[in-house]
């Protein structure tokens, strides 16, 4: 049996990643593993800068601290205990398969469908993308 000590799982606030959460918390329980919760903030698209008011540094300060409020929330709302909480900035995908490198991740868990707009046919471009690049198992909840 494989020892999971672990766990990292992504939020962004979809029911996708609460179900992730949900599941996540459960197999950190199951094998006594530590739980890192990820909340990926998203670079504004390049044609977007020009018409940011007010600045930029300023919208990511409001993105960064909603992001905090919202993993405090969760931790909170679910009592969940020795929970490692990190936000960062960079494209999801990207993002998710580093922080499994340098946290030492045994397990990822993704929501099915995250906030992207548009039809998946299978799963999301976050999930697809982490399970071709990771190096880890990635479990992707329905």
């Amino acid at each position: 049996m494989t020892n999971i000590s672990r766990i990292l799982v992504a939020v962004d606030g979809s029911e996708g990643a609460l179900r992730a959460l949900d599941f996540a918390r459960d197999l950190a329980k199951v094998f006594g593993a530590r739980l890192i919760l990820l909340h990926v903030i998203e670079p504004f698209p390049e044609l977007a800068l020009g018409n940011l008011d007010p600045t930029l540094s300023e919208q990511y300060a409001k993105r960064m601290k909603h992001a905090t409020e919202y993993l405090g929330t969760l931790v909170g709302e679910l009592g969940l205990r020795d929970v490692e909480q990190v936000i960062e900035m960079d494209h999801p995908g990207d993002v998710i398969c580093r922080e499994t490198a340098e946290r030492n991740i045994d397990h990822i868990v993704l929501g099915w469908n995250g906030h992207r707009p548009g039809t998946r046919l299978l799963i999301g471009s976050v999930g697809a993308h982490v399970m071709n690049a990771a190096d880890r198992s990635v479990t992707v909840v329905h």
